[in-house]
């Protein structure tokens, strides 16, 4: 009978075998552990009976073997070199004989197990006398470093330091032995040991070696390696001021020199060292992530806190393997990537609010009601112009608010009490207010960014970003954006590497319907918006005279008043942008050495604008009024509509364009020659295409709801027009039909090229670099003559620091030498020249029958080619006392020939002008980069960074038709012999007794007459350039505990600008004008105290043989120095106690605050901010104050 186990009996018996089990391996491992070592000691102690003469050992061994049971192991080369041995041992133990014997032969043995290991016996060397070299290790706030490693250089010998970084190292007396200290995050230096056996040793933090790694977008290459002009700028540093600008190229400005960021209006916003080209792209080209980005798209697809660094390519050396568009610079960005290894996902969010506020009304110096209104009284002239004729009925007929008094008083109408009690009330009105409550809104920005990065192991890491932007301008224009990034590097074998990037970005702007009179100077300060209650106030004044208006209403049966803050409402104006990148590469490892990559991108960019007048719009009821005819006879029938009569009218525009890259490339890096030679070197080919293609559609009678519009006769209103309308073209007999239907272009632009660089270094010291690139484009010529034009570029580097004879100059850290020359290009604009005639289609419905019409925008042009740019670039660069003080200095000389621009022709050919190569122009200069460590103790640094560059610019050639005149040259910006960028003035000779404006000519004679011959070319002067001559910034950084403090001034100097003078000389007071009107001349012998030209009544009288304004408003006294220096940011923030971040589970907190353009110091002494200035024209600009932002960055655990 079986028994019945338990559930707890089975649980011992199962927990008693599991012991056992367990057991065995431990009592088998000690019972093997047991014989082998007694069979060991037996071994050992077996006894030995031999006799051999001039054997082989080789034989002596077996027998031992044998005899001891022991397997013996050698090498048989080292035993067979003993030759023939003679051994006799008679009942010895085994290692008694090997003891006897083996010496003598410089052998030795050892025994493991049941084997005899013969091997060489060492050398007895005498002892050496030995000294202890000892030591300190700290960093630069005095701190000791505990775990340096401390290695005597070209051995494995070495320590580590203590806790209290002190080390002691065993040198054999005599020599000089150099040791290499090293630790995370420190510059590794070199300890050259002298006659004293202590040293101290401060290391330096790794801030300068940032610069150490050179990207190009085709290759990652050591600075040390290469003879180029580069500069760098981290990502941290862009993220921290893109967040003031919201532009990422703006945020550059005064990081890196050689770069110039002009806000001033009409001027090329960003330079690399100079303009290189009259009408063709000035600006650098952008690169991201090794693929140039096309139609502008940075600011769309790149957000800002995204960006790893930023390289600038400034040379030949550098920009050459960028080709025919790299003459203007390269832009490299370098986007985040996840860090294979690190496991933890890391996760940041940034955010950030910017205040920029309403712009400065008081900045443009304009006038007040009080000042329009007196000034009104003073010029008003109803004789020349009279009543009849500013009320005619012609389309035109307009009488201002302020004249209707004027003129009742002059017609006998009211008297001179009412007319001033009248004027009185306009004086005291005010509408600066209104403009800021209805029309404007204060400018700010904000950003959001979540960022996570991580690696799943060592095979796959991931970086990725969702990013939100909403932008508010003044002029109610709202934007609302996201952004989309991710990045993928996956390691799939060791030779074997893909990464992958895509970007989105998806963008909603919405635009209000402004009034024309947006900007204060297009509104009489009087003319209020609403009434006290709040009511929109009519201004159909600015459109029609009362009675005019009354007649056009009842001829067309339409309303025609016209109120601006219920039109605003009556309509809309919006867009939409899609914009897409994907970017795939991929790295073989092919033999050692030897690697092949493959880079393919594509990027899509779409938007669609949508402006839509309703039919109630004052836009679309006026339109309608110009194509009706009254009734006839009026008042028994209606009118006759030949648009719409319900409906607005739809404009849809979509601008579609594609880009894409295909890049194949070999990369070859060795070092050989005993690791004294080393030679990087790629070459490949890429090719590149893009098309954009843009549409316009325009439908009236549209209903938004439905999506309808109805039809109308568009042929017969644009063939034939309407005559005798209710309201005619400005007076012209029949009204046609303009705005087309539909319009359509398309613009491609395709690239072939090959290209090849070339590194080579020998010894650590000497490098040599060549690249060469041959591009082909559907923008050049087809003649054989400009076909396969090579860009090149050769250069050479000596790090001299590493000559021995430098050994001893202790102080000096770093010494670079570096020599650049070669070719750079700028290709034609698309779509303005090159092998073909290019048209414009015509397909207008007034050709009906006739086929598609076509005419010439440009002639073909056969032998058109890219500008050529050759660049010769000097450098040195240099780190002082541990890296304390570094320093880049550049000299360029820049000769750009072959300019690209639009040039006059004979008219008779069938065209004005025709794109072509045909001038040179030089730039050169310098460029200094300096940076300092002032002060850095445990608690408290203060670094400093400078840039500087220097510029001057010159047109060599430049073969313009036609003969230079006076009046022609004055308005130029590039004349042959002149720097570019030039501003031209007449010599001022004052006013005339009549109050008009006069010049000297060349010979110094008083001219007021325009068209004497006497006043040539000579007679305009040079005033300067309108492009700084010298400009950058000056930075400081403070930081204490967890406080940072930086500010940034930016300076701009030896450039001129206009001065602002008032523009209004004749006519009637329609607008508001400059204060300086109040200045002119108005009676004889004020010539002595003014220049300002008096007030004509009638146009014909501004320009006559007596009189041209622009002798004053181009005179060399309204020239003016605009050399100026901004607190361009102050930035302060803070970072949370690392305790308190851990109670709040996360990882840092930041805070930080910061404002910009605080103060400018002008040179110009009329209260003019060359920032918010049209330099040629004089007009000022709208000008904002200071802004304001508020950020957070937290980086969770």
């Amino acid at each position: 009978m079986k028994k019945k186990r338990t559930k707890k009996r089975l649980t011992d018996e199962l927990s008693v075998r599991r012991f056992l089990i367990k057991m065995k391996l431990p009592l088998f491992l000690l019972m093997i552990l047991f014989l082998s070592v007694n069979t060991v000691a037996f071994s050992q102690t077996a006894k030995i009976s031999v006799n051999f003469t001039e054997t082989p050992l080789s034989e002596v061994f077996a027998e031992l073997g044998k005899q001891a049971k022991m397997v013996f192991l050698y090498d048989h080369k080292l035993v067979e070199s003993k030759g023939k041995v003679s051994v006799k041992a008679d009942n010895q133990e085994l290692e008694k004989v090997l003891k006897e014997f083996l010496p003598a032969l410089g052998l030795t043995y050892v025994f493991e197990d049941s084997v005899v290991v013969i091997r060489k016996a060492p050398v007895d060397r005498p002892l050496k006398a030995v000294r202890m070299i000892t030591g300190v290790v700290t960093d630069e706030t005095g701190q000791p470093l505990p775990g340096v490693h401390v290695v005597i250089k070209g051995s494995h010998k070495g320590v580590a330091t203590d806790v209290n970084g002190k080390f002691n190292v065993a040198v054999e007396d005599g020599t000089k032995p150099v040791f290499v200290l090293s630790f995370v995050g420190m510059e590794p230096q070199e300890l050259k040991v002298s006659e004293k056996d202590n040293y101290k040793v401060v290391l330096t933090a790794k801030l300068q070696k940032f610069d150490d790694v050179i990207v190009t977008g085709y290759q990652t290459i050591s600075r040390e390696r290469s003879a180029g002009s580069y500069s760098r700028v981290s990502g941290e540093e862009v993220s921290k001021k893109a967040n003031l600008t919201g532009n990422i190229l703006e945020t550059l400005e005064g990081l890196t020199p050689g770069l110039s960021v002009n806000y001033g209006t009409g001027e090329d916003k960003f330079l690399i060292r100079g303009t290189t080209s009259i009408n063709s792209s000035t600006e650098p080209l952008i690169v991201v992530d090794g693929v140039a980005l096309e139609e502008g798209n940075i600011e769309e697809l790149i957000n800002s806190n995204d960006i790893e660094s930023v390289t600038f390519l400034k040379d030949a050396t550098s920009a050459s393997i960028w080709g025919a568009r790299a003459a203007n610079g390269v832009i490299v960005i370098t986007t985040k990537s996840g860090k294979t290894g690190d496991h933890r996902l890391k996760i940041t969010y940034d955010g950030s609010f910017t205040y920029k506020g309403l712009p400065d009304f008081g900045y443009r110096g304009l006038m007040s009601s009080e000042q329009i209104i007196q000034s009104a009284k003073e010029i008003f002239d109803p004789e020349a112009y009279p009543w009849a004729t500013v009320t005619t009925k012609n389309g035109g007929a307009l009488v201002y608010p302020h004249e209707i008094p004027l003129y009742q008083y002059a017609n006998g109408e009211i008297d001179e009490i009412e007319r001033d009690r009248q004027l009185d009330a306009l004086a005291k009105l005010n509408n600066r207010s209104q403009i800021e409550k209805y029309l404007l809104q204060p400018a700010l920005f904000t950003k959001h960014t979540v960022s996570f990065s991580g690696a799943a192991n060592d095979i796959y890491s991931i970086y990725g970003s969702v990013g939100y932007e909403y932008n508010q301008s003044t002029e109610r224009a709202n934007t609302n954006k996201i952004m989309l990034n991710f990045k993928h590097n996956i390691q799939l074998k060791k030779w074997l590497k893909i990464d992958l990037t895509t970007n989105l970005s998806v963008q909603n702007v919405k635009t209000g319907l402004m009034p024309a009179y947006t900007n204060e100077n297009t509104i009489l300060p009087y003319e209020m918006l609403a009434d006290e209650e709040g009511n929109p106030i009519d201004h159909s004044h600015t459109v029609f005279y009362k009675d005019y208006q009354d007649e056009l209403e009842t001829k067309s049966l339409l309303d025609l008043s016209y109120v601006p803050l219920d039109d605003m409402k009556e309509g809309f104006n919006k867009s939409k942008s899609v914009n897409g990148r994907v970017n795939l590469g991929i790295a073989i490892n092919l033999i050692k050495g030897l690697k092949y990559e493959g880079r393919f991108q594509y990027q899509q960019n779409y938007s669609k604008s949508e402006l839509f007048y309703s039919q109630n719009s004052s836009l679309v009821r006026i339109e309608l009024a110009r194509y009706t005819k009254p009734a006839n006879p009026p008042s028994t029938t209606a009118p006759t509509y030949y648009l719409p009569t319900t409906g607005g009218r739809y404009t849809l525009a979509n601008i579609d364009g594609m880009n894409w890259t295909i890049r194949n490339q070999f990369n070859y890096d060795r070092v050989f020659g005993k690791d004294k030679q080393q030679i990087t070197a790629i070459a490949g080919m890429e090719i590149q295409s893009g098309v954009s293609t843009s549409n316009s559609n325009t439908r009236r009678g549209y209903d938004p709801q439905s999506q309808t519009y109805q039809a109308y006769d568009e042929k017969e209103l644009a063939t034939n027009g309407v005559s005798g309308a209710v309201y005619s073209n400005f007076g012209t007999p029949r009204n046609t039909l303009v705005t087309k239907m539909f319009s359509q272009s398309e613009t491609e632009k395709r690239f072939v090229s090959f290209y090849s660089n070339v590194a080579y270094t020998y010894n650590s010291k000497y490098t040599l670099n060549g690249s060469i690139r041959v591009d082909q484009s559907n923008l050049y010529g087809s003649d054989p003559s400009v076909q396969f034009k090579p860009i090149w570029s050769v250069g050479v580097a000596w790090n001299l620091k590493r000559e021995s004879f430098m050994d001893q100059v202790d102080f000096l850290n770093r010494l670079d030498f570096r020599f650049s020359y070669g070719l750079g290009g700028n290709s034609p604009k698309p779509g303005k020249g090159g092998p073909y005639n290019l048209l414009n289609a015509k397909a207008s419905t007034m050709f009906a029958g006739l086929g598609i019409g076509y005419d010439i925008m440009y002639p073909a042009n056969d032998k058109i080619h890219w500008e050529r740019t050759r660049t010769i670039n000097g450098g040195v660069d240099v780190a002082m006392f541990n890296n304390r003080i570094t320093a880049s200095i550049d000299v360029y000389h820049k000769l750009t020939t072959e300019l690209l621009a639009t040039k006059p022709t004979d008219q008779t050919l069938g065209w004005e002008s025709f794109y072509t190569n045909f001038g040179d122009m030089k730039n050169q200069g310098f460029e200094v980069s300096l940076r300092t460590k002032n002060i850095f103790t445990r608690n408290f640094s203060w670094s400093t960074v400078l840039t500087m560059t220097n510029n001057r610019n010159k047109v060599l050639k430049l073969n313009l038709d036609g003969a230079m005149t006076a009046g022609k040259k004055v308005y130029m910006d590039y004349i042959e012999g002149y720097a570019g960028n030039s501003l031209f003035a007449y010599r001022w000779a004052g006013l005339s007794e009549e109050g008009n404006p006069q010049v000297y000519n060349a010979e110094g004679q008083i001219i007021s007459d325009y068209q004497d011959e006497s006043l040539t070319e000579d007679a305009v002067k040079f005033m300067g350039v309108t492009q700084p001559k010298w400009y950058g910034a000056l930075t400081n950084n403070f930081s204490y505990k967890g406080f940072d403090f930086s500010f940034m001034l930016v300076y701009n100097f030896g450039h001129k600008m206009r001065r602002d003078v008032n523009n209004f000389w004749y006519g009637r007071l329609a607008r508001n004008v400059s204060k300086k009107f109040l200045d002119r001349w108005r009676e004889p012998g004020d010539e002595k105290y003014t220049d300002v030209p008096k007030y004509v009544s009638k146009t014909v009288e501004n320009k006559t043989k007596s009189r041209d304004i622009t002798f004053y408003e181009l005179a060399d006294i309204n020239v003016l120095d605009a050399s100026y220096v901004k607190l361009r940011d102050v930035t302060l923030s803070y970072s949370l106690p690392k305790s308190l971040c851990d109670k709040l589970f996360m990882d840092r907190i930041t805070l930080r605050a910061q404002a910009s353009n605080l103060f400018l110091i002008a040179a110009n002494n009329d209260g003019i901010d060359p920032e918010y200035h049209h330099y040629r024209s004089g007009l000022r600009g709208t000008k904002y104050g200071p802004s304001w932002s508020f950020g957070l960055t937290i980086n969770f655990k």
